[in-house]
């Protein structure tokens, strides 16, 4: 298995994307964390609050591991090495599960590149300005939150890709339904009066247990759906996989 995820890695890192992948985290984790703390009142320096602020400067990590995570299969069938690929591992399942890992991996890889450039920004920042960056059991579990979120993402998005198989509608679909359709959805189940079902969707479940909130399901509970759901769309994705013809 390690000798598969090796070559999970080793395709990815052979394409041009991952590079842009890991800029935009950087960048956009760099001015979130920035912008919370240059906007931070001196009541608020030094605050556990203001330390969560920053730490989820760093969420598009996750979003960015589902996007790759979508990538890792729908690349195979849109470069035309899947057929190569099954040759030579014929078993379908270990196949997927390697991507999976490596998902996961890509997942935590970007969250730390990402917590540790917010986390440098806010200290130097608080430094200067003579406070300090609040730090307690609290702010230790968003950091881990954030970490376990970053890869139920990326896994999610390999279960996707599985799914559709073909690129451009896995992501193109991937994002809207993120983007728009799921905030949409839990809007219109609000109006309806059942708003609690809008919080076992994906994007909710996930966004929950990265970022904690006082309504709905409690962080852990919601990591807890968001890990169903990528085993939801693990074993769909293995199932497509394993009765498609790649001959």
């Amino acid at each position: 298995m390690s000798a598969l995820v090796g070559s999970e890695l080793l395709k990815l890192r052979t394409t041009r994307a991952w590079i842009g992948f890991v800029l935009a985290v950087l960048a956009v984790s760099a001015i979130g964390a920035s912008a919370t703390v240059g906007t931070a009142s001196a009541l608020d320096r030094g605050s556990t609050a203001l330390s969560h602020d920053v730490i989820h400067s760093s969420l598009l990590a996750g979003f960015i591991a589902f996007l790759i995570g979508i990538t890792l299969v729908t690349a195979e069938w849109r470069h035309g090495t899947i057929t190569r690929t099954l040759l030579v591992t014929p078993r379908r399942e270990r196949v997927l599960v390697a991507k999976e890992l490596t998902g996961l991996m890509v997942g935590v890889v970007l969250a730390v590149l990402a917590l540790v450039l917010v986390l440098a920004i806010a200290i130097v920042w608080l430094e200067i300005e003579g406070s300090s960056f609040g730090f307690d059991g609290h702010v230790a579990e968003s950091i881990l939150r954030v970490l376990l979120s970053a890869a139920l993402w990326g896994a999610l998005g390999v279960g996707v890709g599985a799914v559709f198989q073909s690129q451009t509608p896995a992501l193109v679909v991937a994002i809207l339904w993120i983007l728009v359709v799921e905030p949409l959805v839990i809007a219109l189940l609000g109006l309806a009066h059942v708003e609690g079902v809008g919080d076992y969707l994906p994007g909710a479940a996930l966004a929950s247990f990265e970022g904690g909130s006082d309504e709905g399901l409690t962080p852990w509970a919601a990591g807890a759906v968001g890990l169903c759901w990528v085993v939801a769309f693990g074993l769909a994705g293995y199932l497509r996989l394993a009765r498609r013809d790649v001959t």
